[in-house]
């Protein structure tokens, strides 16, 4: 009897066991691996190493049962995926199995969960009927303390043009700071264009081996280990995996002088950092802006000498942006929204593979240099109202508004002024009974410097034709009276 009843106690308590893996196989697998590293390559939240199972119980319960929804951040990375609630379809004593196996495989070393314990805590929120956000349930349960990416990390800003990386040794920095989280960001800087940084800290292997690094930067950035370049992304352009850059260096175990350096010349900034190796099985953010991987890159240019249109999202403008791809490497997004041409840029026109692949989702930085952004408000009066637009047999674009009883023609077409090629604006009011006031811009100071000569921000000449303009309150307008046409060229310096 007592040898039966210990063969008995011995694989009930292996049946729960292997229960456990069978219940995670089925339930769980096929978005967080087998492997517990995330399905398809890590697309998917890890589990293996995730801060997220360790620590109180109660959070991993609540995820389960209640399920999540929106950003989190797991492992130096950033998901926005939806967990589902699995508290009606699984019971107490199965939720406390899969966490059991959970915390207690792939390197993951926490206590076993308790099905009483389950049942309490679905107990105390029966009236929840939403899913948990991050920020809610870290609120109550929050993460284990944890070391910084990069320890002792500081950051030193300098002013200056630079479109490219400078000796910053030769530089004196107006500002040093401590970086408490570790993470490099540009989002304190206490200027939007026409800066540099570099911070400098300890970073710790934690394991002797080969480890690759992954930046990405808008505009130019460097990585360096022990006073070694490890990768670099040089010159201007945008961030959006078509520069990012990898390198690989040996480390020891242990602590290593890391140092980032990073210019930001005009339009948007933003640098991405991560690394994986030894210790590290996926990648690792050190930065706040998660690394994007790199996608197929798909061209979207002007066809010989006709004009290419591009309707998608575009960063940095509205969702109703147009985008217009001329001949020459001269482009324009207009906001069908704002009524008003709000970007323009040199160079590339657009890349395609983030909306042409797999229907990604997300705004598409433009694809070339020198981005201007000329306004972010409405340009006219609220009752006007975007009445769509033609193109002539060149796909030279013209926008049409309706404001009372008039329409507004806004045309443009590639043209040289001055023996410099420009984007040439024919700007048209109606024939009405008013006089029309036209936003230039609301971004950029705009200061005389010739007969019909403009400057636009430090980037930009505009020539006007035809028409009176004028500066208040930091915005630069356009008179127009009706039946007038006002010829507009922008050129950059």
């Amino acid at each position: 009897m007592l040898r039966t009843a210990l063969v008995a106690f011995f694989s009930a308590a292996s049946l729960q066991a292997q229960d456990g893996g069978q219940l995670f196989s089925l339930y769980c697998a096929a978005c967080h691996g087998a492997d517990g590293k995330g399905a398809t390559g890590g697309q998917f939240p890890p589990l293996a190493g995730s801060d997220w199972v360790h620590g109180n119980a109660a959070r991993a319960v609540e995820i389960v049962l209640r399920g999540l929804h929106g950003e989190i951040h797991v492992d130096g990375r950033t998901f926005n995926l939806e967990m589902p609630p699995q508290g009606a379809v699984l019971a107490d004593d199965q939720i406390a199995a899969i966490l059991t196996h959970v915390r207690s495989s792939w390197g993951n070393k926490a206590e076993p969960v308790k099905s009483e314990t389950v049942k309490a805590i679905r107990a105390a929120g029966n009236d929840r009927k939403v899913p948990w956000t991050a920020k809610e349930l870290l609120a109550i349960h929050p993460l284990p303390a944890s070391e910084p990416p990069i320890a002792n990390l500081t950051s030193q800003i300098y002013h200056g043009t630079w479109k490219d990386l400078p000796d910053f040794s030769q530089l004196e920095a107006t500002n040093v700071e401590e970086e408490h989280d570790g993470l490099i960001s540009v989002t304190h800087a206490d200027r939007t264009d026409e800066f540099g940084l570099v911070w400098q800290g300890d970073l710790v292997a934690p394991e002797s081996g080969t480890f690759v690094f992954r930046l990405d930067a808008d505009d130019a950035a460097r990585v360096m280990i022990d006073g070694k370049t490890v990768t670099e992304v040089r010159g201007t352009g945008p961030m959006n995996g078509s520069r990012a850059k990898q390198g690989k260096i040996n480390l020891t175990a242990g602590p290593h002088k890391i140092r980032i350096e990073f210019v930001e010349f005009f339009g948007q900034e933003s640098i991405a950092l991560a690394w994986k190796g030894p210790g590290l099985p996926s990648w690792r953010n050190l930065a706040d802006h998660p690394i994007e991987a790199a996608k197929p890159s798909i061209p979207i240019q002007p066809s010989g000498e006709r004009a290419v249109v591009y309707r998608n999202f575009i960063a940095d403008t509205t969702p109703r942006a147009i985008g217009i791809g001329f001949p020459g490497g001269l482009n324009l997004a207009y906001s069908a929204d704002h009524l008003a041409p709000e970007l323009i840029w040199s160079g590339y026109f657009m890349d395609g593979s983030r909306h042409w692949v797999d229907r990604g989702q997300g705004n598409q930085p433009p694809a070339g240099e020198n981005v201007v952004k000329l306004s972010g408000t409405p340009a006219l009066p609220s009752e006007a109202r975007f009445r769509g637009y033609k193109l002539d047999p060149s796909g030279n674009p013209t926008f049409m508004v309706q404001i009372g009883d008039q329409t507004l023609q806004d045309a443009w077409k590639p043209g040289i002024t001055g023996g410099k090629p420009g984007l040439v604006r024919s700007v048209t009011a109606g024939n009405g009974k008013n006089p029309l006031e036209i936003l230039i811009s609301d971004r950029l100071p705009m200061k005389q410097t010739g007969d019909l000569e403009f400057d636009l921000g430090s980037e930009i000449q505009l020539h006007v034709e035809q028409a009176l303009v004028e500066s208040r309150d930091g915005k630069s307008f356009l008179k127009l009276a009706p039946g007038q046409t006002a010829v507009l060229t922008y050129r950059w310096k």
